[in-house]
């Protein structure tokens, strides 16, 4: 009897294997959606990257047709003569980012090197283990204890001083203020500490021992083994490891917009206020909102700093790929380059602070005559001379072997000293935090809504749901596309564009938060015209993207392979095996990645000034704007009434405590997950 038209009848229906044949294109069908689904998520992270920066030039073309190049170059800013400049905002935002580089490396490498070479065991594990926690205290919190605390103890002791004994140099002259480019430096560099430190022991721990063993063994002393054998093996390392951390200084908003002063002025002095572009955009987005063309500027300054730490980022991976292709073959061309590289960035270094030190004698000399040969800075020069001269006087005589000892326990009174200072810094902030607070904690922080400004009590309430609402959306949006992105690049790594896919998670996680702010604005508020939850949250998701991919691609790929090959051998397919073998081996991993990425987007306040926008009600509509805690511990910090600021102390203590506990509990079972295999 012929078939109904319309249908048709498979080949292998005739054959007596026709059940096994049917089954096994099945199996075929599975394991090709589960590639092809996957690789639907993986380029999420690839279309998200040119969407932003799409979107961010798309909604900048009103300030690129009226102001061109003359944006970059002018240095006015006048919204009523709709006249814009970004020049003070670039050089505050590079200033301010350099100043911070300066002082976070030195310390933060010495403590890497600290805990890595030198400090017992019983030390080391706890003291990193901490620093890695405080890596995750939202920046909020920095501006919060650097505006009430660190700005003015520097206006009543350090800038003084700075004024009175390097006043005749241009980087302090006074006078002073309280809120300036040094404040946003220092703040800048104490957020940087824990990130190089961790990321820098990490690639210290890499150095074959057999090559500190066979350095010791032929004579050398520990110092001498660490700055020859240890630090030039990680040197490539390291320096990623810094130029990630400045990305990040870059684009850092909320701690820096509360110490640098915001003032759109270009000054020599350190003490002087400054400006940065984030800052600008945090402060000037409320009023920008019904003016096209400052609206327009401002996104086209966050279109200049996504430009900006998209090459930082990458140039940071650039030099990440570099060590691992001269780690894996010698005869590869990153040693060449590296050899060729860093002795230039040495001399320009050298160059750039000889020139500044030998302008400050020169000047201290004409103003003092022969007493401007022994101020401070002569002294460090002559210190500097005396070390070098004596290298080279007692190399080769019966003094060089106590010369040596003698550098090696400076060498070790260094490193301690990094250690000592980094875990002090750390330390009195996190104390600060709880002493005060612990003093205002109550339990209508809770329960009761915001009072009117200058009236005792009331509460963060509607803060403490907006942060979960936000927190919740964003895990919904990430969580699927992060996982199953994840998948594809640990089980089809073999594909050309996994590659691809993995540089653009790294370059999406590096973009500075209120530049996914500002394109979640054009994206998700300009087309409907109002501030939403939904927003909020999926800027908040956006971030959270390349954090769960990168931790389920490194879980899944920590399974054993054997594992796999056993499924694989008793006939499962590979999307059986993936689901009921690799992710159940991997789910705590992955469990892991997931916490560490919610507790670092609750901490986040910048995206979600141009988002959520903030509610003094306790309203949890995605239609609708919603507060977090980090809007309110802001706004609370920079008011005038003494209750607002006790708040803030209380629901910093509060963000601060949830921050840690859930960073505290991941890592805890990601180690007890790694001590039991």
């Amino acid at each position: 009897m012929p078939e109904a038209s319309g249908t048709q009848t498979p080949k292998w229906a005739g054959r007596p294997d026709a059940p096994r044949v049917a089954r096994m294109s099945s199996v075929a069908l599975g394991d090709v959606a589960l590639e092809y689904v996957t690789l639907a998520f993986g380029l999420v992270v690839i279309v998200l990257i040119f969407w932003i920066g799409y979107g961010l030039w798309k909604e900048s073309e009103v300030s690129r047709h009226m102001f061109g190049w003359r944006l970059l170059r002018s240095s006015e800013w006048d919204v009523p003569k709709q006249s814009y400049g970004a020049l003070p905002f670039i050089y505050g935002t590079v200033v301010s980012s350099a100043l911070g580089l300066i002082l976070a490396a030195p310390v933060a490498i010495g403590c890497a090197l600290f805990l890595t070479e030198m400090a017992p065991r019983f030390l080391a594990g706890p003291i990193a283990f901490l620093i890695e926690l405080l890596a995750a205290v939202p920046s909020v919190i920095y501006g919060l204890w650097g505006f009430l605390v660190l700005c003015p103890w520097m206006q009543d002791h350090v800038n003084p001083w700075l004024e009175a004994h390097f006043g005749t140099f241009a980087l302090f002259a006074g006078p002073a203020t309280m809120t300036n480019m040094l404040a946003a430096g220092l703040i800048l560099a104490i957020m940087m500490l824990p990130f190089i430190t961790s990321v820098s022991r990490e690639v210290i721990l890499t150095v074959p021992a057999a090559q500190r063993e066979a350095s010791l063994g032929l004579g050398a002393t520990r110092w001498e083994t660490i700055r020859r054998v240890v630090l030039a093996h990680a040197r490539l390392g390291i320096v990623g490891a810094v130029m990630l951390a400045l990305g990040r200084a870059i684009g850092e908003t909320m701690a820096v917009v509360m110490v640098i002063g915001n003032n759109p002025q270009i000054s020599a002095s350190l003490l002087q206020p400054g400006y940065t572009m984030p800052a600008l955009l945090a402060n000037q987005f409320n009023e920008a909102y019904t003016d096209d063309v400052q609206r327009s500027a401002l996104i086209e300054i966050a279109l200049i700093l996504f430009v900006i730490t998209l090459l930082v980022t990458a140039a940071a991976r650039g030099i990440i790929l570099l060590m691992n292709r001269r780690d894996a073959a010698s005869s590869s061309k990153a040693a060449p380059l590296a050899r060729v590289a860093m002795p230039l960035l040495r001399w320009a270094v050298i160059l750039a602070f000889g020139f500044l030190l030998l302008t400050q004698v020169l000047t201290d000399v004409r103003r003092h005559g022969v007493q401007g040969l022994f101020g401070p800075i002569e002294a460090v020069v002559l210190v500097y001379l005396i070390g070098a001269s004596a290298d080279r006087w007692t190399r080769n005589t019966k003094l060089w072997n106590p010369y040596r000892k003698v550098i090696n326990a400076i060498g070790h009174l260094i490193l301690g000293s990094s250690a000592f200072v980094a875990c002090l810094v750390l330390g009195l902030l996190l104390g600060y935090v709880v002493a005060q607070g612990g003093h205002a904690l109550r339990l209508s922080l809770f329960t009761q809504l915001p009072a009117p400004p200058g009236e005792p009590g009331g509460g963060m309430k509607n803060g403490i749901l907006g942060t979960g609402v936000l927190v919740g959306i964003a895990a919904a949006i990430s969580i699927p596309v992060g996982l199953l992105g994840g998948i594809f690049l640990a089980e089809f790594r073999t594909r050309r564009i996994g590659g691809v896919i993995r540089f653009c998670a790294d370059v999406l996680n590096g973009i500075p938060s209120v530049v996914i702010g500002m394109f979640a604005y054009t994206a998700f508020v300009l087309p409907v015209k109002h501030f939403s939850a939904a927003a909020g949250g999926a800027a908040l998701g956006i971030m959270m993207i390349p954090t769960i991919l990168t931790t389920t691609q490194q879980m899944m790929l920590l399974v054993p392979g054997a594992l796999r090959e056993a499924s694989l051998g008793l006939g499962a397919t590979r999307l059986r095996t993936t689901i009921s073998v690799v992710l159940p081996a991997a789910r705590a991993g992955i469990i892991t990645g997931t916490l560490l990425a919610l507790a670092r987007v609750a901490g986040e306040t910048a995206p979600l000034l141009f988002t959520a926008f903030g509610n003094d009600q306790a309203s949890i509509r995605l239609s609708e704007p919603i507060s977090s805690m980090t809007m309110m511990i802001y706004r609370y910090a920079t008011s005038a009434y003494p209750d607002w600021i006790a708040q803030a102390w209380a629901g910093a203590l509060v963000l601060v405590a949830l921050v840690l506990i859930v960073s505290l509990l991941a890592r805890i079972a990601a180690r007890n997950r790694f001590a039991l295999r």
